[in-house]
């Protein structure tokens, strides 16, 4: 048995978690918001999640500390990034061996960026190229994981984002009341989509606009879900082209 628990805001991790699951059969896709510290018991364990600030969400950091495993579960780690990758990495394997447990690989993808408080979506080529790229570091990845490999995680390319990780993911304790920066514009149609995508149910309907409840993660799903796209963050998003993985199905 192959379990894989994913965080995603826009899709990009499911798609990854979706993928290896296909490849390595006899696998099950769990929502990392759902899990509340039982013991798992299988024979792999995946943990897919997006780069936040150049290092882990906040969501992975409280995933990772309450991580209940068997000392058998061969573990790995996928990190996605739309910009730089960081240490994001070397914080999951840092903070598990804290608690006596082997991380065995660490991957990382790079997957169209969604971050739109920073920039706009690429193009539907650009989404294609890199979207054809995963398939193959995905087969590559399988291939570790059945053979039960070992090695060292994967690091960043250039040393820039290593280099001042930690200087600019300081700012990731404020992520969770970061939400008082997103505004509704007279667009919003009360649809609710954006309470039914926010990945850790942040956000309430009240009087048919969206209310959000200061435990953000920052994912922007409201944002690039928005079919109005009525939603936006401190002014910086409403003229910015919205993303959501094309390749994926959001319960």
């Amino acid at each position: 048995m192959n379990n894989i628990y994913y965080f995603t805001g826009t899709g990009n991790s499911l798609q990854i978690a979706e993928d290896l699951s296909k490849q390595l059969g006899d696998c099950t896709i769990h929502k990392i918001a759902e899990y509340s510290g039982e013991k798992i018991s299988v024979d792999t364990l995946g943990i897919v999640f997006p780069v936040y600030n150049w290092g882990l969400p906040l969501i992975l950091c409280d995933f990772l500390n309450k991580l209940n495993v068997s000392n058998s579960t061969y573990i790995y780690a996928v990190a996605n990034y739309g910009g730089l990758p960081g240490k994001a990495l070397d914080q999951c394997r840092d903070i598990l061996k804290n608690k006596n447990i082997i991380l065995s690989g660490g991957f990382l993808i790079n997957m169209p960026g969604n971050y739109i408080i920073g920039y706009g979506a690429k193009s539907k080529q650009a989404q294609e190229k890199l979207f054809s790229k995963e398939k193959n570091k995905v087969k590559d990845i399988v291939s570790f994981i059945k053979n039960r490999k070992k090695g060292d995680i994967e690091k960043s390319h250039l040393i820039i984002d290593r280099a001042f990780t930690n200087y600019f993911y300081k700012d990731i304790v404020n992520f969770h009341k970061a939400d008082i920066n997103f505004t509704v514009n007279n667009k919003c149609i009360g649809c609710g989509l954006c309470a039914k995508r926010c990945p850790v149910n942040n956000i309430t309907i009240k009087d048919g606009k969206p209310v959000w409840n200061h435990k953000c993660e920052l994912c922007v799903a409201c944002i690039q879900s928005c079919p109005k796209e009525a939603i936006n963050y401190d002014g910086k998003t409403e003229k910015r082209k919205r993303y959501i993985n094309p390749n994926v199905k959001f319960n």
